[in-house]
Parts: C-alpha cells; structure tokens; sequence
C-alpha cells in the first residue's frame, strides 16, 4: 500500500484542474458511466438487496471511479489519482478489526459478515447534536454511557462560550472543542465506565486546528478513542482532512474516515449514493489509512437518510463491505422524526433492518435531522440499540418484509416529520427519572407493534 507522502504527494502533483471541470467534465460522467459498465440498477420495489451479483458489480463500479475519476483536492486544484492495483490493493488490505477503550471497557470491533445471524455487532449510541445547557449536557452523555449493553459513544457538541456561539476557525472554537471533551469525559467517569471510547473525534471542531488541540491529552482523549477525518461531497480531499491523517496516524490513534455522500448531488440517485458510499470506504483506507468507518449517506434536501432510495443505497455499501473488505463501519443515520415520536422509532427500525443483516454495525442516530437542541434522549437510544439486536438475528430475506412494513407507517411524514421532546420536558434533572408518561406510552406502543409484525425487540 502507498505510503503517507506518497498520498500526499498525489495532492501536490496530480493533473490541475478547475474544480467544476473535475465535477462535470471528470466525476459525474465516469460515474454515470460506471454505472451502466457493471449494470448497477436498483429495483424499486425493494429496500434491502438480496442479489448477490448486484454487490459485486457496486464494489467493481467503485474501484473503476476511483481508477479513473480521482479524488479532488481544491487546495492545490490537482486530481489525487490512484492505478487500479493501488485501489484493489487498499481494498484488499482494509482493516478487518478496530480497538477502542481502555481498561475492562477496551474492545475490539470486527467487521461482520453478510446474513451473520450467530455475530453480536458492535453497538453505538449518540450524536454530534447541538447541545446548549452543560447540566444537560453533562446528564444526557451519562445518561447514554449508563446505557449497560453499549460498547462506545458519539457525544454531542458544546458550541457556545458566555452564552455566544463560537464562530467556525475562531479562538473560542478552539476552546469550546476543549471543553466539549473535558464535559464529555466527566460525564463518562460518572455512569461508572471511564474506560468507554468516544468514538465520534470531538464534534464542536470544524476544522484541522480545533481538532489537533482539543485531541491533547490533559483534556481527556486517548489514542484508543476514536478521530474522524472527513471527505467532502463529492470525493473532495483537502488539505486539513491531510493534516489530520498526518497527525493522527503519527500517534497511532485510531482514525475514522467519515463520508456524506448526498442523494440528488453530483452522485445523483440511489445507484450513483451506492458507489460513492463504497468509494469513500476504499479511499479510507487508501488515503487516510482509517481502521473504521462512518458511513452517512444523505439527502441533499430532505435533509434525512430513511427515505426508501437512501435505505437501499445505505444497506447495499454494507453488503458490499461485508462482502468484499469487512472493514470496521458504523452508519450515522440523520432521521426526520423527532426524539420520542412514533415516526423517529419507525425510520430507525427500517434503518437497521437495512444495515444490520447487511453485515453493519449497530448504531442509533440523530432525531428531527439533528438541528433541534437538547433532543438526544437516552431512553430512545436504548431502544434502538435493542431494535439492532433484534434485526442481527434476521438474514437479508427475512429483514426486507419488515423493513417494507415499517417505512409504510411513516412514509407519508417524511416532508413534515413529527416534531418531538427535549430533554427537560422527559426527564426530571435532578434525579433523571422519566417524568413524561406520553413518552413512555408511544415507545411502548412501537415495541408492541414491532414485536407483533415479526421484529423481536425485547427490553435489554
């Protein structure tokens, strides 16, 4: 596998090229072709795939893109290019297992399989949620760590110092992101589990600069937490996410490519969202040397991954990296419903029929498409988590009926979603107990129904 200045070097001497040449002359043409070259085709009538043919031929078009189309770094206006061998190579040798965690919460994630209905996945609970109040934000992250079958966190955002938001690349940045990790680890401490990894980075660092001083030690991460390195829309490299991959690999800490993948941008439809997916996870390994994933395929406009293209699209790059790579990979589900609501159960029960028995990770998501403050909700993550447990008992073939059932019971929101609760409406915030009896009715409502219609999601 290329080294790091190899990679780097890609950035500073590969062909120079208008940004919009390289997206309209280069990207969008290739992938529209590709596309045709290996019969890439979605069968609308489905949500998860069951053809095994179908996986090869996305995982074939992904590797060809990235052969021919390259990555993009608008910092220096070149092609990042990579031979066709290097890209089969990064496949080939994508990390098949990550280690997060310290003490008697240390643990490894592996990469699982498709319809492995014997493997136990690795479960994730949070989001990068906009959160203002620090009592809140101290009792929500408890409130997830307390969560006794979860393996490792997302913790949301502290983005305001003296009651004003930090401005993006500003000093106060710098030390909001500081002070998310400080926040996020006590919080940790407190539900009795120190040990267990953050694995989103630090979600109030916008920039490489935020990232890098925040990720100090004295403040609480550890190598054995997880940094997220992004890729922009669509396959853009620039130079902070190279930065980072600097960094971060030189103190052997584990890095997470992310990518955002938009459905109804330069990658078009549920076809072109696939490859692009399965791209970024190659390109992970191949450029920032990722031992995991964050894979979040989203709709430029609706702002949410559970429309019935993105579900299909999201659960296809799981089973081509169950299929092909096994790499480490959690799915960051952005949901339209909001916290506690009857169609924020309903999306992600669709959502992790899609990616579960297609050899993904468990991983509960942002409500209300995560602009709404204070509306990560313990309780719910809890449920969702059991939700995966649920669908990792099911094959492909059992898991679409269902997931057909469930995107039925919300299909009809998904321009007006359900607004939801905050945390201090759910719970008391002295003794966090949940005062909020329509709460506990609604999601007691949804796991009837669920069991009922076939998915066994029993209390943990």
């Amino acid at each position: 596998m290329l080294d790091l200045l190899d990679v780097f070097e890609r950035a500073d001497a590969g062909p120079l090229m208008k940004d919009m040449d390289y997206y309209m002359k280069r990207l969008v043409p290739k992938l529209q072709e590709v596309i045709r070259r290996h019969e890439v085709k979605w069968d609308k009538s489905t949500i998860v795939n069951t053809d095994d043919d179908l996986i090869d031929g996305v995982f074939e078009a992904a590797v060809d893109l990235i052969a021919e189309a390259g990555a993009y770094c608008p910092d220096t206006n070149r092609v990042m290019e990579f031979s066709r061998d290097e890209v089969l190579r990064a496949a080939e040798q994508a990390p098949k297992t990550a280690r997060f965690g310290e003490g008697r919460e240390a643990k490894t994630m592996a990469g699982r399989k498709l319809d492995d209905v014997d493997a136990v996945p690795w479960i994730h609970v949070g989001g990068g949620i906009y959160t203002t109040d620090e009592k809140i934000y101290l009792e929500t992250v408890e409130g997830l760590a307390s969560i006794d079958i979860v393996d490792s966190l997302s913790v949301p955002s502290i983005l305001q110092m003296r009651g004003k938001d930090a401005r993006v690349r500003s000093p106060q940045e710098i030390l909001a992101a500081i002070k998310t990790v400080i926040l996020a680890r006590e919080a940790i401490r407190r539900s009795g589990r120190a040990g267990l990894p953050i694995i989103n980075g630090i979600s109030a660092a916008s920039n490489a600069v935020s990232m890098l001083a925040a990720a100090a030690p004295q403040f609480g991460l550890r190598p054995s937490d997880g940094f997220l390195i992004d890729f922009l829309a669509e396959m853009v490299v620039n130079y902070e996410a190279l930065q980072k991959t600097a960094y971060f690999n030189s103190i052997s800490a584990n890095v997470g490519s992310t990518s955002t993948p938009l459905f109804g941008g330069y990658g078009g439809g549920a076809e072109g969202n696939a490859v692009l997916a399965v791209c970024y996870i190659i390109m992970g390994v191949l450029i920032y040397r990722g031992n995991y994933h964050y894979n979040a395929p989203l709709h430029q406009n609706l702002r949410m991954s559970s429309t019935k293209p993105l579900l299909w699209a999201i659960g296809m790059s799981n089973q081509v990296n169950a299929k092909h790579m096994q790499r480490p990979m959690v799915n960051l589900p952005y949901l339209g419903g909001g916290a506690g609501t009857e169609m924020f159960h309903y999306e992600m029960a669709a959502y992790m029929l899609t990616v579960v028995p297609a050899g993904g990770q468990i991983f509960s998501g942002h409500p209300a498409k995560s602009v709404v403050p204070d509306s990560l909700l313990p309780h719910d993550h809890r449920f969702h988590a059991e939700m995966g447990l649920a669908a990792a008992k099911l094959t492909r073939a059992e898991a679409e009926p269902l997931a057909q059932a469930f995107f039925g019971r919300y299909e009809d929101k998904i321009k007006t979603p359900d607004a939801g609760y905050h945390y201090a409406e759910v719970y008391d915030l002295n003794t966090r107990k949940i005062i909020h009896d329509d709460y506990i009715r609604i999601q007691d409502d949804v796991r009837n129904a669920v069991i009922k219609t076939g998915l066994d999601v029993r209390p943990s």
